[in-house]
């Protein structure tokens, strides 16, 4: 068994080599190999599709389908609407992700044409290849629009053209300068030639494509000679690697004995009242969860393949407290866009938010999501959503009876633990004003104080006891 001390030691090393050789790229199946099926994991999450062009969020018209992979851009990674076994780096099933890593020759350029999705966001992240902590991002606000067109993010903007919507950004292989260019993306790691980019969009608009119906960015390399390549010609100009970025988890024996230390309760390190801690690193994070070192000030630095835009909080749960888990809190404002809203609403708490149950850090797979627009609410915007196994459900944990229902982990934790869940809540780009947003924590343990209502409290209980709880509607 592992003393304490070995422990420390262990926590510290792997919370440097977890994600060691992140930055290498394993290759993906053929988009002809993807077996599609339907996803169950929470009440309005489900969906199918017979394949990557015409997966669909929704229930909107026919669109246009566009290429989902080339030779620089990865095949889409989501394992509810792509292929499920590209799970990892805890993704959420609201957003799509592709990858893509090249070199960027000696005095050349390199430019992305692409238009602003019909989606709820979309950004560019690099990341470092030694480590996969982002490094820098380009989001859909931040990015000027071509001469003649508009970018559809922007308030009173009309994201439902599907004209005039483009823009040209720039990629450069070094660190942000005091004065940054506007539209570029300063992906520069010192010691590192390589560039390792996550295009991201969240929540295509229903009846759009994987890409928000607009297709993927079109990358140009642009030579110091005049010439200006594209296509096959970048990809071998830049040694463009279109694999996924490579999963890094924590390994499976130093997880277990962090896991099953002696002495612990078998719900170990959850807690009968759930403890919803923010997010700064894997190596705060694993010195608090399963060691209790929670203290001092730590960076936040982000996590494996994280998004800048983001904030997190997670909490440890375990089904030994009662199968059934009822979280109470306040959902922020957030704008309704699925639907094809004309304007972007910017009377908004955030861009996004959602709740996500996820296995544990030796497989970092999450189970399903839950995002705003999905979760009911109350006349004064709280919710009431039931966590369980599918077989747990209330039979009021419905839509109809103001109860929205999120699934735990089928697997567990992954590694043997059946009971174990890993619940995530993400925070999205919060309004300035806002001042509750996970971003807004600033020391462990002032969750509660900064987020107030907007951090939910837990509480378990048996199937039956919340069916005896009637239906409010």
């Amino acid at each position: 068994m592992h003393s304490s001390r070995s422990l420390v030691a262990a926590v510290a090393l792997s919370a440097i080599t977890v994600f060691a050789g992140a930055g290498s790229a394993v290759a993906a199946p053929a988009i002809g190999s993807v077996d599609f099926g339907s996803s169950t994991g929470s009440e309005t999450g489900s969906s199918s599709g017979s394949g990557f062009g015409s997966v669909d969020f929704g229930s909107g018209g026919p669109d246009v389908e566009h290429p989902v992979s080339t030779c620089f851009w990865s095949v889409p990674i989501n394992p509810e609407r792509a292929d499920p076994q590209l799970n990892y780096a805890f993704p959420d099933t609201a957003a799509i992700y592709w990858a893509a890593q090249f070199t960027i020759p000696e005095d050349a350029e390199l430019v992305v044409r692409g238009q602003y999705a019909h989606a709820r966001y979309q950004s560019l992240n690099s990341y470092n290849a030694a480590t996969a902590m982002p490094t820098a991002v380009l989001n859909d606000i931040s990015t000027a629009p071509d001469a003649g067109s508009h970018n559809t993010y922007l308030p009173g903007a009309d994201r439902s053209n599907d004209g005039a919507r483009s823009y040209t950004a720039s990629v450069r292989n070094e660190a942000s300068p005091a004065e940054p260019k506007p539209n570029t993306l300063y992906a520069g790691v010192p010691g590192q030639d390589r560039i390792s980019l996550l295009y991201r969009i969240y929540l295509p608009d229903n009846g759009r494509d994987l890409t928000g119906g607009v297709g993927l960015p079109e990358p140009e390399l642009r030579l110091s000679d005049g010439r200006v390549l594209r296509g096959e010609d970048l990809c071998s100009a830049v040694g463009a690697d279109n694999g996924i970025l490579k999963p890094a988890s924590l390994p499976l024996d130093t997880y277990k004995a962090l896991r099953d230390q002696p002495g612990k309760p078998s719900t170990f390190p959850s807690e009968q009242t759930p403890v919803w801690r923010a997010y700064y690193s894997a190596e705060f994070t694993l010195g608090c969860t399963y060691l209790g070192k929670c203290d001092g000030t730590p960076q936040r630095v982000g996590g494996q393949y994280s998004n800048i835009d983001n904030s997190y909080v997670t909490a440890e749960v375990n089904r030994g407290f009662g199968e059934v888990l009822v979280l109470r809190g306040e959902l922020p404002r957030t704008p309704e866009t699925t639907t094809g809203a004309k304007n972007l609403d910017s009377a908004v708490d955030m861009r996004f938010w959602s709740m996500c149950s996820n296995e544990s850090l030796t497989t970092t797979k999450v189970a399903t999501c839950l995002f705003d627009e999905q979760v009911a609410t109350d006349a004064a915007g709280r919710y009431t959503i039931v966590a369980s196994l599918p077989e747990d459900r209330p039979a009021n944990a419905t839509k109809e009876c103001g109860v929205s229902w999120l699934s735990l982990s089928p697997a567990g934790d992954g590694a043997g633990h059946l009971d174990d869940s890993l619940l995530i809540m993400r925070n999205m780009l919060p309004a300035k004003d806002f001042g509750h947003a996970a971003h807004d924590t600033r020391t462990p343990g002032d969750e509660k104080a900064v987020m107030g209502q907007y951090l939910p409290d837990g509480q378990y209980t048996s199937k039956l006891a919340f069916e005896g709880s009637g239906c409010a509607k």
